[in-house]
């Protein structure tokens, strides 16, 4: 029996016969681009390590050349550079909003709160002005309320549609007279 008699003869590809030769495998050579298990395995430990290194190593000290007053005078220039910057900060900050000038106490026991801890000077004050309701400044983006000039159109009758009543059906004419739905 014919398994492919459903089938059109020329309408399935023609396989080619199978050959006979065998392709030799050189078992010695890896192929390309074949990395050992165990050399994987060496490069990351070496790498790990090289790391490690880089880790524990402490880069030299920039206080080892130094003796002791150099080290006192250093720390001294530190605080009073410090200082020197906050002091620039608060005039600036005074300079753009003068209102802190009664407020600064006020100001500074915001920033101590734990939710503000570590605020930038500038985002507090923004933060103390909004939330105490100094800022007089709309926020950015919000849409201006647009409704359009026109007025709305009312529901009386015009002085053409009494006009018309009166002359095509004086009865309803009359009749909204009485009822005081057309006023003289």
């Amino acid at each position: 029996m014919d398994e492919n008699n459903n089938v059109i003869p020329g309408s399935l590809p023609e396989q080619p016969p199978a050959s006979s030769e065998v392709i030799p495998v050189d078992a010695s050579k890896p192929p390309k681009g074949f990395v050992p298990l165990q050399a994987l395995h060496e490069a990351r430990t070496e790498i790990d390590s090289l790391r490690e290194q880089l880790r524990t190593q402490t880069s030299p000290s920039s206080d080892e050349g130094y003796s002791d007053e150099g080290k006192a005078l250093k720390d001294e220039f530190r605080g009073e550079i410090d200082s020197l910057k906050q002091q620039l900060a608060k005039r600036d900050l005074l300079d753009a909003h003068p209102e802190f000038k009664d407020k600064w106490d006020d100001l500074e026991t915001f920033r101590s709160l734990p939710e503000n801890k570590g605020m930038n000077l500038r985002t507090a004050a923004k933060a103390y002005l909004i939330e105490n309701g100094l800022l007089d400044t709309p926020r950015k983006g919000l849409e201006k309320p647009t409704g359009g000039t026109r007025t709305p159109i009312s529901s009386a009758p015009t002085a053409d549609d009494i006009k018309n009543l009166r002359e095509n059906s004086p009865r309803v004419y009359q009749e909204m007279l009485l009822k005081g739905q057309i006023k003289l």
